[in-house]
This record gives C-alpha cells, sequence and structure tokens, in this order.
C-alpha cells in the first residue's frame, strides 16, 4: 500500500486501527511488509476496513483526537480511496466490493 508524502496521516491512522483492533495483516501491508496474497486476506483486510470505519466513527463523536489528528472523517474518506485503489490493483476488487455487506451482515 502506497501513502505519499501527503497521505502520511491516513498511514497514521490506519496503524493506530490496525494496533488498536489487533490486526496484523493491515500492520504489514500499510507498512510494505507484504502484499494481499489471497482472497482469505483479501476478506481480512476488507472486514478490518469497515472496523475501522465504526471504530473512527465512534471516536469522532466522542471528540477523541488520534494520532493528532481532530479531522477524522475527511481523513478517512482518503483511507477509502487508498484501499479502494489498493484492493483493485492487487486484484481483490471483488472481496472488497463484498466486504462491507459481509461486516455489516454480522
Amino acid at each position: 500500500m502506497n501513502f505519499n508524502k501527503s497521505n502520511q496521516p491516513v498511514k497514521s491512522l490506519v496503524l493506530h486501527y490496525a494496533n488498536e483492533l489487533h490486526c496484523d495483516i493491515a500492520t504489514s501491508i500499510v507498512t510494505s511488509k507484504e502484499n494481499l496474497n489471497s482472497k482469505e486476506d483479501a476478506e481480512k483486510l476488507a472486514h478490518f476496513f469497515w472496523e475501522m470505519i465504526d471504530q473512527a466513527v465512534e471516536d469522532e463523536s466522542n471528540n477523541k483526537v488520534v494520532e493528532g489528528i481532530e479531522d477524522l472523517q475527511s481523513w478517512l474518506e482518503k483511507t477509502l480511496y487508498i484501499f479502494t485503489g489498493y484492493f483493485k490493483k492487487q486484484g481483490y476488487e471483488q472481496e472488497w466490493s463484498k466486504g462491507h455487506d459481509k461486516y455489516h451482515a454480522q
């Protein structure tokens, strides 16, 4: 996953939530230690994304500052674009598309 200089706050947010939500695959991918290699990992990462969004929405509603970032919503929108592009580039667009529905069906 590639984060340019202007998107470093996105990287910080994702790593924060990967740690908080205990998602090793997210940490590995965000730090470029590995790429998606299986459908199962793609499903785990998509699940993490939606879990992260829910937690961030809760944090924002509680006025929590995360990694020095107060305006979580705008950075989460950028996170959505980065994750969407990453899944597409890695060939797991279908798992990404289904991730939202699977997460919210639980």
